[in-house]
């Protein structure tokens, strides 16, 4: 069964601009350009035999293309544990509608999905006991973090494989956003 999920892919341009953040934090495993999406929904593991139902599911999304920008930085966890380093995904009505969009199609094929409010954001690094101060430092350093708008014309569905350089993404399927949008 693989782990799947339903994310964007960005441009390789906005890729490197990411990737030039500075990296100097203990316990931080940062991630590569091959690691850089912004996911849409979390499937987690699924029967292979339940591929052909989700194929079809998703390519019946129709959505307009996204234009969307990065701006600013944050993490997840608490002071005491922060977990998570990520690049904030600005404020974007259409990519909030393509979402819900999305979690119902697959939430309609009775696959338990996690029900917690949606932060789209490009994940940076995993944290391993990164002091929160260290945390704070990049916060500041990088609070005017911004990227030029960039396109979207499709999302994807990933497969996650666990390694011991980390998780690898490869992607199953692509689906195109339509130009005409009902």
């Amino acid at each position: 069964m693989p782990r799947l999920f339903l994310a964007l892919d960005l441009p390789q341009e906005i890729k490197q601009s990411l990737l030039q953040l500075p990296r100097a934090y203990s316990g931080a495993r940062w991630q590569t350009s091959a690691q850089m999406h912004i996911t849409l929904v979390f499937i987690g593991d699924l029967d292979k035999s339940r591929m052909p139902e989700l194929l079809e599911i998703l390519s019946e999304i129709n959505a307009e293309p996204l234009n969307l920008a990065l701006k600013g930085v944050d993490y997840f966890g608490s002071n005491r544990y922060p977990r998570v380093l990520f690049a904030n995904v600005e404020k974007n009505s259409a990519l909030e509608k393509l979402q819900k969009q999305v979690y119902k199609a697959v939430a309609a094929m009775d696959i338990e999905l996690e029900r917690k409010k949606y932060i789209p954001h490009v994940t940076l690094a995993r944290l391993d006991r990164t002091p929160y101060e260290s945390v704070g430092q990049f916060l500041e350093a990088e609070a005017l973090f911004k990227t030029e708008s960039f396109s979207i014309a499709q999302f994807h569905l990933y497969s996650s494989k666990q390694t011991r350089a980390g998780s690898e993404y490869r992607i199953e399927a692509s689906f195109p956003f339509d130009r005409e949008v009902l």
